[in-house]
């Protein structure tokens, strides 16, 4: 059989096995006997047959992973991916364009900087003066951003007296980030934050300035457009205001929330976005895209060239052309064309399909929260907000730490049982149930289905 059949075959084999996708588990760990077999694949000088080897990834491998697709997984932010985009990771994969410039592939080089040029304007960026840069995801837009931030304002000898601040809500990577360009822990600032969650202003002021005295240099405040754990969008005016004012960088994690700015009814929620300096935003989060394709978006394009812009000999007659070439604007070279995916999707879609459906998330949060508020021995702990909402099994018999143990043992009741994902994430100290509602495939039932689950696990576990 020819590869080209394979190629046909697999395509008509996952539509079929699609159909059946929400019977199944939203996820489902590999068991160890299925690792050992694996493991005693060895690779051989003569090769392997490529059905056997093509049924072993179907059957032993891709079906253990975490569903995005199954309308009940609560649990991550990455959304179901759309057809479309799947289309442009074919057409990438089969055409194999190194996007590093535009010499080396000028037709995806003009798509994206077309895409790029609109979700600036989207930001509320000048189109002519920004720019920006499609990556992985929003670790490398979040390094990449720092990188220029920390060249902006910072000389060499200076690098160990920038001070950054962040609240505990920042997402992981920003820390791995600050170690990267060369901040030490003691020069992280995590400023305190309101009952919200959200960056206190007079807080995030008080300490800039105490700082400046002591004799160091702030040089950039991180605040976040939708936080992993609760979906919080920080004050961005008033922190834009604080950061023209005092000089300081203003950078905007909003891998997950920044989406909302195609929303039509909710795009205000983002308001100030557009005085950040830079603005970390994951396609693969809520614009329904497969992995990966992130965006890092700058308000003015000389930060990064005064960075990462190096032709080396070997590049010199690539550069001569009036199109900045990707590698002046990052860290990669050699890259796929990542953001031929999306213009795709904005294109073939349309930007009000996408925008209501970012909508659609928000709202079936806020219909969650209703269920969760008449549902018995359920509380509350963050309400609905960017389509996240925290909540936990409350017993005023139970101190704080047997809540906690008691949460996460639901959460495991919940999730092996199958029927749905939810896990857990500590806010203030306290074990909570984090659902994250912005798969287009949940329904309003499939939210009622869900609290009655959690409601019998509950019961179960009372009974235990």
């Amino acid at each position: 059989m020819e590869i080209q059949d394979y190629m046909k075959g697999f395509i008509d084999t996952f539509y079929k096995n699609k159909e059946t996708i929400q019977q199944g588990k939203p996820i489902d760990i590999i068991p160890e006997k299925t690792i050992k077999q694996l493991q005693t694949l060895d690779f051989t000088e003569e090769g392997r047959d490529l059905s056997s080897l093509l049924a072993t990834l179907e059957e032993t491998v891709y079906p253990f992973r975490n569903v995005s697709e199954h309308k009940r997984n609560f649990a991550f932010i990455p959304a179901p991916v759309v057809d479309i985009s799947k289309l442009g990771d074919l057409l990438e994969s089969f055409y194999n364009p190194n996007a590093a410039g535009f010499y080396s592939s000028s037709g995806t080089a003009v798509i994206e900087e077309e895409t790029m040029s609109w979700l600036c304007e989207k930001a509320g960026f000048d189109p002519k003066k920004a720019s920006g840069i499609f990556l992985s995801g929003g670790s490398m837009a979040n390094l990449n951003a720092t990188i220029a931030a920390r060249d902006k304002y910072l000389h060499l000898d200076d690098i160990t007296k920038g001070v950054v601040y962040i609240s505990d809500q920042a997402h992981h990577s920003v820390h791995k980030a600050l170690h990267v360009i060369g901040i030490p822990d003691e020069r992280i600032r995590r400023v305190k934050t309101d009952d919200g969650l959200k960056i206190l202003p007079d807080s995030l002021l008080e300490s800039i300035k105490k700082d400046k005295k002591s004799g160091l240099i702030p040089f950039i405040v991180i605040a976040t457009a939708g936080t992993t754990n609760a979906g919080v969008i920080d004050p961005l005016p008033e922190l834009a205001d604080i950061c023209q004012k005092e000089d300081l960088w203003l950078h905007v994690d909003g891998a997950f929330g920044a989406s909302v700015l195609l929303s039509t009814s909710h795009k205000h929620l983002l308001t100030g976005i557009e005085k950040a300096d830079s603005i970390t935003w994951d396609a693969h989060k809520w614009l329904f895209q497969s992995y990966s394709c992130a965006m890092l978006l700058v308000k003015d394009k000389t930060d990064l060239l005064r960075s990462f812009s190096e032709t080396p000999e070997y590049l010199e007659d690539a550069s001569e052309n009036e199109h900045i070439n990707t590698w002046d604007l990052g860290l990669d070279l050699s890259r796929p064309a990542r953001g031929v995916k999306l213009w795709l999707s904005l294109q073939a879609l349309g930007t009000k399909k996408l925008g209501d459906t970012i909508d659609y998330g928000i709202k079936l949060a806020e219909y969650t929260e209703s269920v969760v508020q008449k549902t018995p021995k359920l509380e509350i702990i963050t309400p609905a907000q960017t389509a996240i909402i925290n909540f936990r099994y409350f017993n005023d018999e139970l101190s704080e730490l047997e809540l906690n143990e008691w949460n996460t043992k639901l959460s495991n009741l919940i999730s092996n049982a199958g029927f749905a994902q939810i896990l857990t994430t500590k806010l203030n100290g306290k074990t909570v149930l984090r659902m994250c509602t912005i798969s287009p495939e949940t329904t309003q039932e499939d939210i009622d289905k869900t609290i009655a689950h959690i409601s019998e696990c509950i019961e179960t576990l009372e009974q235990n």
